[in-house]
């Protein structure tokens, strides 16, 4: 999951434009301390999406979603892990 994290964080700065170091980004409280709005979530998680080759569903969009990568990473293993087993 490290690896996911790694990877998140720097989608977050690259899609957000962020003047800020992948690894200064925190693994919680990520709409405070880098100020997501909801138009600036949304961005990211395309962003993910692309990035991992997985889809979001709509129900799972939410705040913690974008809020947290540790909720964040273990949401994308569990879909990556879902969409390899689909193609197999």
């Amino acid at each position: 999951m490290n690896d996911t994290k790694d990877r998140l964080r720097r989608v977050l700065v690259e899609s957000l434009r962020l003047d800020l170091a992948p690894q200064a980004v925190p693994d919680t409280g990520l709409r405070e301390a880098v100020g997501i709005d909801s138009v600036m979530g949304l961005e990211f998680l395309i962003w993910v999406e692309n990035e991992f080759g997985i889809q979001i569903q709509d129900e799972d969009l939410s705040v913690e979603l974008v809020d947290s990568l540790d909720t964040l990473a273990a949401y994308v293993d569990e879909r990556a892990a879902q969409t390899a087993a689909a193609r197999d």
